[in-house]
């Protein structure tokens, strides 16, 4: 009997795709994070940093983040192709079930349409392993401590952050934009069971949902 065999993400994204680019002279206002594909393989990103607000990047740091984005692209469209990406504008957190998304070009077209940008670049990339969330009616959070109205059964998934890549007379600039979209790459459906009822949901909610509690 043969044995069987082992797939890794490495034989569906091609290591080489794995190492950013490297800087050729200090990037302060960047740094290099590495996002888990798997319990043993990432792969890397340049990632802005936002702190303070309204930040100058220098030309480097732009040309370095444009120039890396075609690798980026090849990771997370491939990501998309395979297991899809759940895409919500600012009005539509708490949405329960939706479809996801699998072609980048659809992907890209809802980032520029909801996200009000005309060169989105991947500037952050958010993974999050599986969790179980207690939660809690928001009209009732000032009472002290009560039981949770339902549980979420949260599966791992990556968050994609986007920012548009301003052309200018001296080249490009990150807008640095605060238009809240969210576009998610699930492994499952993130389901809610509620504590009074039993009654059992999927509840899609965008990256910012915990924010406006």
């Amino acid at each position: 009997m043969p044995p069987l065999l082992h797939l890794s993400m490495s034989e569906f994204i091609h290591p080489k795709l794995f190492r950013a680019l490297r800087a050729k002279q200090a990037t302060p206002n960047l740094k290099l994070t590495s996002i888990p594909l798997s319990q043993k393989e990432y792969f890397e990103l340049w990632t802005p940093k936002w702190s303070p607000k309204g930040r100058v990047f220098n030309r480097l740091e732009i040309e370095l983040l444009r120039q890396d984005q075609p690798r980026l692209t090849r990771i997370v469209s491939k990501m998309v192709w395979l297991m899809g990406a759940i895409c919500l504008s600012e009005d539509d957190w708490d949405v329960g079930d939706c479809q996801p998304l699998y072609d980048w070009d659809d992907l890209i077209e809802f980032v520029q349409r909801e996200g009000n940008c005309v060169n989105p670049i991947v500037t952050e990339v958010i993974f999050k392993s599986h969790t179980i969330i207690p939660i809690y009616d928001s009209e009732r959070k000032q009472e002290g401590r009560i039981p949770p109205q339902a549980w979420e059964i949260s599966p791992p998934h990556w968050s994609i952050i986007f920012d548009d890549l301003i052309s200018t007379r001296q080249g490009f600039r990150l807008k640095q934009s605060a238009d809240w979209i969210s576009v998610d790459i699930w492994t499952g459906k993130p389901m809610r069971r509620e504590v009074g009822s039993g009654k059992l949901y999927v509840e899609y909610h965008d990256l910012y949902a915990s924010k406006r509690n």
